[in-house]
């Protein structure tokens, strides 16, 4: 499988591809926003071999974040991934999983941020970069300090979310659509919500 990090949006949707990993249809993504393209993370992960080669071609950019004392994902999607990445940069990795009652991402089993230490947020796939931006106030309530942003797939078209900076293996950008945006020949298939986060 190929492990040469995609220097271009058609590059990776090859790469993509090549996985498995992206699907056509009608998707409301975890934003609300809707989409006809979805990244099946999940077949990227499941090969950690491959995965961890793309990882490490990036380690010197996530270095120039600065001092990483931790590496943080949201449950369940950037779990692998953030294990596998605090394995590449030698930090300690926890990652928060969300209340069912509350909606909110929390952290459990034992996990502390503690002042002062600088954290890498670490996801999978990101569009809006929603399910980070959540974490971003907890972080600051413990004392915590962001260092950046680590992602597999970026396709949010920028390099920051909210303020810090993001570093990633690949970019690739799909249309991406408000609710009240829906073109009618999307809006004539029946949309599909995959991943766990409910969306409001």
């Amino acid at each position: 499988m190929q492990t040469k990090l995609p220097t271009s949006s058609q590059e990776t949707i090859e790469l993509l591809k090549e996985y498995g990993a992206v699907e056509e249809g009608h998707f409301q993504l975890a934003s609300g926003n809707h989409s006809n393209f979805y990244v099946k993370k999940g077949k990227l992960v499941q090969h950690p071999f491959e995965l961890q080669a793309m990882i490490e071609q990036r380690v010197d950019a996530m270095k120039a974040l600065g001092k990483i004392d931790v590496v943080l994902s949201p449950a369940m999607g950037g779990v692998p991934v953030g294990q596998q990445v605090g394995l590449a940069v030698h930090a300690r990795t926890i990652y928060a999983e969300r209340n069912p009652e509350t909606n909110e991402l929390e952290l459990k089993r034992g996990f502390e941020i503690n002042r002062g230490d600088r954290i890498l947020l670490v996801e999978d796939v990101i569009t809006t970069g929603g399910t980070l931006v959540e974490l971003f106030e907890f972080i600051k309530s413990q004392g915590g300090e962001i260092a950046g942003v680590f992602v597999v797939v970026n396709r949010s078209g920028k390099e920051t979310v909210g303020d810090y900076p993001a570093v990633s293996c690949m970019e690739v950008q799909f249309p991406v659509y408000a609710p009240d945006e829906i073109p009618e020949w999307l809006a004539e298939i029946p949309a599909v919500r995959p991943g766990t986060k409910r969306v409001e």
